[in-house]
């Protein structure tokens, strides 16, 4: 009688068998009954992992015969690579992890590159076995990064047997540094109150300053954000004030916000305009009076009261003195200027100062009328603030400020003030910033 028996052995354990009938030790294992019937007695394993590799033995049993053969089956699962830990904060230490999971067999070899230079040497424990056969391990690379890293090329290389090439993951690291800020209120010898805040140190460039008063965000102006040695950034933000009433005390509030800032960085600063009006100048007494006008006070003098009081409303009413342009710059590499404009006398409600540009490629004539174009076409890089103040005895003076992002090239600006009685204008040209900076010139022209 013909025996026919048939066993699949990994490493001394049994995984299929045929004795008859069919039995399987390792799930999914399956012979071919049809096959074996004409003499393959092929074994399948379906969804192969780490733990099926090694040496087979097939024994094969038809008495009187016995015959046995062996065949190793080798498994390899390539790696998969990613990296996480990327974005860092400057000058703190930071861990960047390169994750290799799903490989087979379990020996791999990881390197840390930058700018295709093998770096130090990082934390690299043994790879695990998973529950799937499989095997995993992380790599940590410790470092304390600077601004500079950033510009770096890096990238985790990995080299396992399964892999026809090496795996390189490449990255570059996100480098955060919060910004710092000093604040600071300034007063011109004109008088003119602003707040500054200079932004520095930080990285990336994309940053949002804000001023703020009673919750509302004001009108402000910036400077361009200049990068420093060490690869970070400042910035210069000013807000020219409004006049409050005197002697009252308004709190603005500076507000940043950058990626490096978990919540928006607020600092807080209290003008007093008592502040402004110690340091304001003395009213413009204008030039001293000839011998003529001497001679009138003193006929003026002999005359009834009521008369004189007539005549000096009268006398007084149209001299409105106007002065000449005059500069301030929030900072000294004149990114931003501020053009200050004053009209003083007997100035009625209605009276106005206005703010004009030339336009670009023309030029002031000696005869041609100083009429310019319209406010700069672009309102986001100018503001004007615009206020009065009592001097007594009738007198006021009117204030008005522009501030500008400085031209890159040469250009000219007017203020016109524009009364019932008539018109005075006076105009400035800017070299701009490509000329070396505002070193300014004027003249007044009245009509």
């Amino acid at each position: 009688m013909e025996v026919l028996v048939v066993q699949w052995n990994l490493g001394g354990r049994l995984v299929a068998e045929f004795d008859s009938t069919l039995s399987y030790h390792r799930a999914g294992a399956s012979l071919s009954l049809e096959g074996l019937r004409v003499g393959n007695a092929s074994l399948l394993l379906p969804r192969v992992g780490g733990a099926d590799s090694g040496l087979y033995t097939c024994m094969v049993i038809h008495s009187p015969s016995r015959e046995s053969r062996q065949v190793e089956l080798r498994v390899e699962a390539p790696p998969h690579v990613s990296v996480s830990g990327t974005v860092v904060r400057a000058r703190e230490q930071s861990n960047v992890t390169c994750i290799v999971s799903g490989f087979y067999p379990g020996s791999v070899n990881v390197v840390w590159l930058r700018d295709d230079k093998v770096m130090g040497v990082p934390e690299t424990p043994p790879a695990q076995l998973g529950p799937d056969g499989l095997y995993s391990m992380t790599s940590i690379l410790r470092l304390v990064p600077n601004i500079s890293d950033a510009d770096a090329n890096y990238s985790c290389r990995v080299q396992h047997v399964a892999l026809g090439a090496p795996i390189q993951e490449p990255f570059r690291l996100s480098v955060l540094s919060r910004p710092s800020l000093t604040l600071q209120t300034v007063v011109t010898p004109e008088g003119l109150g602003a707040l500054q805040v200079q932004v520095s140190g930080y990285y990336p460039p994309d940053i949002t300053v804000e001023w703020l008063r009673d919750g509302a965000i004001l009108p402000s102006i910036e400077s361009l954000p200049t990068r420093e040695p060490d690869g970070s950034f400042t910035l210069r933000s000013c807000y020219i004030l409004d006049r409050p009433e005197p002697d009252t005390r308004v709190a603005f509030t500076c507000r940043v916000q950058h990626p490096a800032l978990p919540t928006p960085l607020e600092q807080r600063v209290t003008w007093k305009e008592t502040d402004v009006i110690s340091q304001d100048r003395t009213p413009n007494k204008g030039p001293e009076p000839s011998p003529t006008l001497v001679w009138m006070w003193l006929w003026l003098a002999m005359v009834p009261p009521l008369l004189v009081v007539l005549l000096c409303i009268g006398y007084r009413s149209y001299r409105i003195s106007m002065s000449s342009i005059r500069v301030w710059e929030c900072w000294p590499e004149g990114s931003v200027t501020a053009l200050l404009c004053e009209a003083e006398g007997r100035l009625r409600a209605r009276d106005s100062l206005t703010w004009a540009s030339l336009p670009q490629g023309k030029e002031l004539g000696p005869g041609q009328p100083r009429e310019l174009s319209t406010l700069m076409p672009k309102p986001e890089q100018h503001r004007m603030v615009t206020w009065r103040r009592n001097l007594g005895l009738g007198r006021r003076r009117l204030t008005s400020v522009l501030t500008i992002q400085t031209p890159r090239n040469k250009d000219t600006f007017s203020c016109t003030f524009q009364g019932a009685r008539g018109m005075k204008q006076t105009h400035i040209t800017i070299p701009g910033v490509a000329a070396g900076g505002p070193l300014l010139d004027g003249d007044m022209a009245i009509f």
